[in-house]
C-alpha cells in the first residue's frame, strides 16, 4: 500500500473502528483518525477537543455515508468505504506480517477468518442489548456509554459457564482457534486475530468490567490477543495515543478513557 493519506472516521471510542486502525497502525500505513461526536444528547464538557457528544455532525454526515453507519475508511483516492468487516477483509489483502497477507490466499483458510468474523458479530448484539424492547439505559454497552455502570443482573448468567448463551459463543470462538497458536490460523497473523484483539478489549470495559469473565478457562483466546498486543507497530500506535486520552468525558461512574485501558494493558503500556 502506498504512504498517501487514509481517514478513519468514528468515534472517539474504540468500538467498531477500532480493528480499522489497528489494522492500519499494524501496517505502518498513514492515517488520520477523524473522531465524529457520539450522537448523545448530553453537553459538552468544557475546553475538551474534539467535542465527545452530538454537535451536529453525524447527522450531517450520516446520508453521505455508504450505509447510514460508522465506521467508514476513506482511501487515498477519495472513495469511502463502509462496513467494520469490509473493510478489514480489504485492509487484509493488502497488509502483511511476516511475508503473509492479513487476508489469507488459501480458500479454506480464508473461509475459517471470515467465519470467525462472522460469529464476533453473532456476539456484537447480544452485547448492544438493542434488538428486543430495551430501551438505550438498559443495554449493556449503552449502559456504560450514559454513565449508569455494568448490567451484571444481564451478563453473568448469559456468561454462565456450560450455560449461558454467551458463554458458549466465546466457547465456540476459542475452540475455533488453532492449537499450535499463537494466532486463529497458527502461525500466520489474520485481520481475524485484530478484530478479536479490539473485541475482547472494548468488550472488557464498555460491557464487562474487566476481561476476565470473557478469558477464564480460554487459554488460545488470550493467548492470541495478547500475541497482538506484542506487536511494536500495534504498541507504538497506543503508546503515542496514550497521553491524549486522558482529555476524555467522565458520565456518571464512567471514565471514557478507562475504554482503552485493557489495549494498554495488552500492549504493556503502563
Amino acid at each position: 500500500m502506498n504512504d498517501k493519506q487514509y481517514i478513519v472516521n468514528y468515534w472517539n471510542v474504540p468500538g467498531r473502528g477500532e480493528s480499522v486502525r489497528v489494522m492500519l497502525a499494524l501496517g505502518d500505513i498513514n492515517f488520520k483518525n477523524n473522531y465524529i461526536p457520539l450522537p448523545f444528547p448530553m453537553e459538552n464538557p468544557p475546553g475538551l477537543k474534539p467535542v465527545p457528544f452530538d454537535d451536529g455532525t453525524w447527522n450531517n454526515l450520516k446520508p453521505k455515508t455508504p450505509w447510514g453507519t460508522l465506521p467508514t475508511l476513506e482511501l487515498p483516492s477519495g472513495k469511502i468505504i463502509g462496513q467494520q468487516r469490509s473493510i478489514l477483509r480489504y485492509l487484509g489483502k493488502n497488509i502483511k506480517y511476516r511475508e503473509n497477507f492479513l487476508y489469507p490466499d488459501k480458500n479454506e483458510d480464508a473461509l475459517l477468518v471470515d467465519s470467525f468474523m462472522d460469529m464476533l458479530e453473532d456476539i456484537w448484539p447480544i452485547l448492544i442489548g438493542l434488538n428486543g424492547p430495551e430501551s438505550m439505559e438498559t443495554a449493556p454497552l449503552y449502559s456504560t456509554m450514559l454513565g449508569l455502570g455494568t448490567l451484571d443482573d444481564f451478563l453473568n448468567p448469559r456468561m454462565e459457564e456450560g450455560k449461558g448463551d454467551l458463554a458458549l459463543q466465546f466457547d465456540f470462538l476459542e475452540n475455533a482457534i488453532d492449537e499450535s497458536g499463537p494466532f486463529l490460523l497458527g502461525q500466520n497473523l489474520s485481520c481475524a486475530d485484530i478484530l478479536l484483539f479490539s473485541a475482547i478489549s472494548w468488550w472488557g470495559s464498555a460491557v464487562f468490567p474487566e476481561m476476565d469473565a470473557m478469558l477464564y478457562e480460554r487459554p488460545k483466546i488470550e493467548r492470541s490477543i495478547r500475541s497482538v498486543g506484542k506487536i511494536e507497530s500495534i504498541s507504538k500506535y497506543y503508546e503515542n495515543l496514550k497521553d491524549s486520552r486522558k482529555a476524555m468525558p467522565i458520565v456518571g461512574v464512567t471514565n471514557y478513557a478507562d475504554y482503552y485501558k485493557n489495549f494498554h494493558k495488552l500492549c504493556e503500556i503502563s
